[in-house]
């Protein structure tokens, strides 16, 4: 692995400079009429999986990474979420949020932790989606040598072989071609994720009224206790009492702007709760959620949603001195009445207290 860390870093740069000519060529092309191919419900699905799944996930696989790779996966996520967010994004920036979402995701697995890419046989499988015809245009409209690309072709002849008809491959032909894939399937997921991410606005340009940092997962801090967030809050964020017979999981302060507390109950149940003082934006982390129903707790307003086996309460709560916070409160295979309970618990907590002087 030490080799393969080693070849890490000499790929990047050539990542970066691969991905900046590309964009200074591709400025001059012309295109014709665009066929989409992804829905605006088909990118909020995956941007929510995605988001999901860092969400319980994102600490320990952004430690992994280095600052360039970080930056890849946070700006994926960045202004894929801006596009989730827009009400008149186009077929083709729909299409290149998910293409960068999906790139993203396989890239962070490939970087984050290259020996379960290659030891459970997914290695090989990534290299079927990466080393494409898109790859190969990439690579040539960088200015890359024919050669090079004739053999990264070659490299996804290999896969498929490995694939499709493994026992045609010795032990010692696999140790071969192992690195030379990895490499090459790293560098396609990676050049992908970022030309597709390039072709996307910034979210301040989309909304340049709105704090666009809001939502999004990086970078995430946890802490031992809620104290970090209560001073960040300027109140003192409610935890759940001992009788919600929940266990602690983690606080973590995302973005600088959103306090989080997340909970674990039995049976795989967790529970998130989130505080904000910026208020122009859903704080919840869900996207695809549908309406259920409006509350109202403690003198609030509080919307109820529903996403596959979730209950999202999400809207904005005052404090006795008419501080407003937003709020969220994420429950996952958590019972109706676990779910009310929590709820009101949560925002009777933060409306009855007044901010720190």
């Amino acid at each position: 692995m030490k080799r393969q860390n080693a070849m890490l870093l000499k790929i990047i740069p050539v990542i970066l400079l691969l991905l900046s000519v590309f964009f200074a060529a591709s400025a001059q092309i012309e295109t014709g009429e665009y066929i989409p191919v992804h829905t605006q419900e088909e990118l909020s699905e995956l941007f929510g999986s995605v988001k999901s799944y860092l969400d319980n996930n994102g600490e320990a696989l952004l430690q992994k990474l280095n600052d360039t790779e970080s930056q890849v996966v946070t700006q994926a996520l960045i202004r894929a979420w801006g596009i989730v967010q827009y009400e008149n994004a186009s077929p083709q920036q729909i299409d290149d949020a998910y293409d960068a979402l999906f790139n993203m995701t396989l890239f962070l697995g490939l970087a984050s932790d290259p020996s379960e890419s290659i030891s459970t046989g997914m290695l090989f499988e990534y290299a079927l989606q990466l080393l494409d015809q898109e790859y190969y245009d990439l690579l040539a409209a960088s200015g890359e040598e024919a050669e090079n690309i004739e053999y990264a072709e070659y490299l996804r002849g290999v896969a498929e072989g490995l694939v499709d008809t493994p026992e045609a491959f010795t032990a010692q032909e696999v140790e071969d071609y192992l690195l030379e894939i990895y490499q090459e399937t790293y560098l396609a997921a990676g050049l992908k994720a970022m030309s597709h991410t390039e072709n996307l606005p910034q979210p301040a340009d989309l909304f340049p009224e709105e704090p666009a940092a809001v939502m999004m997962p990086n970078p995430v801090k946890q802490y031992p206790s809620a104290e970090a967030l209560n001073a960040m809050l300027g109140i003192t964020m409610p935890e759940l009492p001992e009788d919600f017979g929940a266990k602690t999981g983690y606080y973590a302060v995302i973005a600088d702007v959103v306090a989080e507390i997340e909970y674990e109950f039995g049976e795989n149940g967790k529970l998130l709760l989130r505080l904000s003082k910026e208020t122009d934006n859903d704080i919840s982390g869900v996207y695809g959620a549908e309406f259920f129903e409006d509350r109202q707790i403690a003198g609030t307003m509080v919307e109820i949603d529903k996403y596959q086996s979730m209950l999202i309460a999400r809207g904005v709560v005052k404090t006795m001195d008419e501080k407003a916070y937003a709020f969220a409160v994420d429950a996952e295979r958590l019972t109706q009445e676990q779910f009310d309970k929590a709820v009101v618990f949560f925002v009777e907590g933060c409306a009855n207290q007044r901010t720190g002087k």
